[in-house]
């Protein structure tokens, strides 16, 4: 296999890891962090351990409003850092923007069947609380929204409130057509809600014209874990009812009341572990300074590779086309093999980390559990290679 477009970048982004036992390719699920995210991390506690963890967020509040600055900038345009604000989780964020997003009783949203169970247990919650309707939107075989199949019908036909997908699913690794779906939704005054945890810093996410954004910090922006991103255009956000206001996004009325707070502030939390943002600020900061193409580029390329070569592998079956543009590669396995036991055998006997989750992840799209792997910039071709020859070897019954 040659090596794919970048071979200079991932031999930086290599080098600036500390060099590990294992061979990872689980991107998707907790990427590597350079040893600057982890040595900001690191000195942001010991500012912590010197003058208590309050002053020490007031004097690293650049790195912090850079951040969300650089966040915006991935996301935009339209957006600014007043604009962005953090999480615990890209699924604790969902949930706090479709609790505090207002529809009518009996209104209707638009969702994919391979929406992440998080999501789509906080959706059914809110749709069995409220009376609210969930109306698929039509997908091709390989899970695309179907762009002609939308026009023939249109958003208005829907009669839509409100539409929300993964903009890369976790357990199908395609990329949906955001930019289209979402021009689509706003020519017919639908807003849209657009999960990024999967395609933040993995492919381009500028442009896409979603009213709000969710993403997180581990996955392929490298940053640590514990850092949930949500981003909402100042035309939606003071429309927003928080459904668990607290003295952190909230005031006093005049008569005893909780009143949210202006902005996205609304919409943040109160305590959270400082040092992860600091450290999502230098992993976001590397990302911009090696150029998102440049990234973009050869994720997706090597994606392609390890899509040509493991599909057939020991009867293992690529779930996407072979030629999207991801890194996310995920298998189905032969009849009677548990992707579950092939993953931990190929952690302990090979020294290769790789996913593997039940159908819970996304019950309405996934009939049996999967593995999957997923390379980064840092990744070398031969960790492909390495794989593919262990799953010969450790596929297995049982």
């Amino acid at each position: 296999m040659t090596d794919p477009p970048q071979p200079e970048l991932a031999g930086r982004w290599r080098t600036a890891r500390e060099p590990g036992g294992v061979i990872h390719l689980d991107a998707a699920g907790c990427a590597l962090a350079s040893r600057a995210t982890v040595d900001a991390c690191r000195e942001y506690l010991a500012a912590e351990s010197r003058v208590g963890g309050y002053v020490a967020e007031i004097r690293h509040s650049e790195p912090l409003a850079r951040a969300r600055t650089d966040l915006a900038r991935l996301l935009g345009p339209g957006l600014t850092a007043d604009d962005v604000t953090f999480h615990h989780s890209a699924s604790t964020a969902f949930a706090a923007l479709v609790e505090a997003w207002p529809l009518p009783s009996g209104g209707r949203i638009g969702v994919v069947r391979s929406e992440f169970g998080s999501n789509a247990m906080a959706l059914a919650a809110r749709a069995a609380r409220d009376g609210i309707e969930l109306v698929d939107l039509p997908v091709d075989g390989d899970g695309h929204i179907d762009l002609d199949a939308l026009d023939r019908v249109g958003v208005t036909g829907l009669n839509l409130d409100l539409v929300t997908f993964p903009h890369i699913a976790s357990q199908r690794g395609i990329i949906q057509p955001a930019a289209e779906v979402a021009a689509r939704a706003a020519a017919a005054g639908v807003p849209v809600v657009l999960d990024v945890a999967q395609s933040l810093g993995q492919v381009l996410t500028t442009g896409l014209g979603a009213a709000a954004y969710v993403g997180t910090s581990r996955k392929w922006l490298c940053g640590p874990r514990g850092v949930g991103i949500l981003a909402v255009e100042p035309r939606i956000v003071e429309r927003l009812i928080p459904s668990s206001p607290n003295l952190y996004t909230a005031t006093w009325d005049g008569h005893g009341l909780p009143v949210p707070l202006g902005g996205i502030a609304r919409m943040g939390i109160g305590e959270s572990a400082a040092a992860a943002r600091i450290g999502l600020a230098v992993a976001v900061g590397e990302l911009l300074d090696a150029g998102p193409e440049a990234v973009t580029t050869r994720i997706a390329a090597l994606g392609r590779l390890a899509r040509r070569r493991l599909d057939g592998v020991a009867g293992w079956q690529v779930r996407e086309p072979l030629e999207e543009a991801t890194g996310i590669v995920t298998l189905v396995p032969p009849d009677g093999v548990d992707p579950h036991a092939v993953r931990d055998r190929l952690f302990t006997d090979a020294g290769i980390l790789t996913s593997a989750f039940p159908t819970s992840r996304a019950p309405r799209d996934m009939t049996g559990p999967l593995l999957r792997a997923s390379p980064h910039v840092y990744t070398d071709v031969s960790e492909i290679d390495a794989l593919a020859d262990a799953l010969g070897s450790h596929t297995r019954p049982g």
